[in-house]
């Protein structure tokens, strides 16, 4: 752990230096599942933001398993890194538990749903086995010893996207017509933890990952809390389901951290610029920052980079667009760091201050140093195939 005063997190964030910004979204758990594939994921504690590994169920703990891109048949919505979770037994199960020492808003026991919060769920899932009837496959939000709050992905016996609300005073099972558990799909699901019930929105393969706009579904379900996830599936015709890139955030997406520099980035495939920005918080104490790059060409692959300085090399090495940076680049290049922009276009890293990246090795971030950081990507142009930047962000880190 970084340690730059001998403080806890209860103090930090009884003075305020912990307290969450409405206008900000911070990931609070990520999982990309990679594993050997294939192989089990019973007891594997990779993923960002865990308190304790994978818990699968089954007489063997092999209920669930790691596949890969030789799987029959593969996952068309991998995310490209590691392998991805897979039911092998119907009705198997796996459960984590988010780490809540970093997030001072929750709740005695450490729960989340504080009021006046919101929490956001991304994953990737599809059928691959059965048949279009009683099955089901999706993620769970569970509260430990009271059970089940709320399944979305694939409600039972519906074969459409949507949620089943598991409380008393919930809509019970509600599904988006016209979508199919069979065509693979990025869900990404807001929950609004408000006084009495909640509103939750379902956005089914939306172009950015924290939309804003009109969602897909939009109830209100019972008040809740939550302290573990669960992901399953099954049915009565050996019916199975994939899942893969399970990200858990927090906070209201209307702005981001830092300041834009050197946009709008050059146009690249999709016929508009990329674009980044910083998420979550500049504190080198927190140590809850996030880059998110959008506006890219559907599963590309990328990374950021990183300087103390900004510069402006115009198609550096044959690539298209502008490079922002000078100096001494470092590049996120390590294990999980190089990412894949989804059918959504968009990637985003939670970056470890204590271990910034530099020619000469990883350093740590320091109150008041300003770091500039920018996205790379493939690209094609008429076919061919190319790379692009986006624009600059420049974060002043703080206390």
């Amino acid at each position: 752990m970084f340690k730059l005063l001998p403080v806890t997190l209860a103090l930090l964030s009884a003075v305020g230096l912990l307290s969450p910004a409405s206008s900000q979204v911070t990931i609070i758990s990520s999982e990309t599942f990679e594993y050997p594939a294939p192989g089990p994921f019973f007891q594997q504690v990779g993923g960002v933001g865990w308190e304790n590994p994978w818990w699968v169920s089954g007489a063997t703990n092999d209920d669930l398993s790691v596949f890969d891109g030789a799987a029959t048949p593969p996952f068309a919505l991998s995310d490209n890194v590691g392998g991805y979770a897979g039911q092998v037994n119907p009705f198997g199960e796996a459960y984590r538990k988010p780490d809540t020492l970093p997030h001072p808003d929750v709740a005695a026991g450490g729960l989340f749903g504080i009021d006046d919060t919101t929490v956001w769920f991304s994953f990737s899932l599809g059928s691959f086995s059965g048949q279009p009837a009683e099955h089901f496959g999706g993620f769970a939000l569970i509260e430990q010893g009271t059970g089940e709050q709320l399944f979305i992905g694939s409600p039972w016996n519906t074969n459409e996207w949507g949620i089943d609300d598991e409380g008393p005073a919930g809509p019970g099972p509600v599904t988006i017509a016209g979508t199919d558990d069979a065509v693979p799909a990025r869900l990404v699901a807001r929950l609004d933890f408000l006084p009495g019930m909640e509103r939750l929105r379902l956005y089914v393969d939306p172009s950015v990952e924290y939309p804003t706009g009109t969602a897909d579904l939009d109830e209100m379900i019972h008040d809740m809390f939550f302290n573990e996830i669960r992901i399953s599936s099954g049915g009565n015709n050996d019916d199975r389901f994939y899942f893969d890139h399970l990200v858990i955030s927090k906070g209201d997406p209307a702005a981001g951290v830092g300041t834009s520099y050197c946009g709008p980035g050059a146009v690249n495939s999709t016929g508009g610029p990329g674009s980044i920005i910083g998420l979550g918080s500049p504190s080198v104490i927190a140590n809850q920052l996030s880059l998110q790059a959008s506006g890219l060409p559907a599963a590309s692959f990328g990374f950021f980079l990183t300087s103390q300085a900004q510069a402006l090399v115009s198609m550096p090495g044959g690539s298209q667009g502008d490079l922002c940076l000078g100096g001494a680049i470092g590049r996120f290049v390590g294990p999980g760091q190089i990412l894949n922009s989804g059918a959504g276009g968009s990637f985003t890293l939670p970056v470890d201050l204590t271990q910034i990246p530099q020619p000469t090795g990883l350093v740590a971030g320091a109150v008041g140093e300003v770091w500039n950081f920018q996205a790379w990507h493939r690209d094609s142009v008429a076919g061919s195939a190319t790379s692009n930047f986006t624009d600059g962000v420049e974060i002043t880190l703080t206390l």
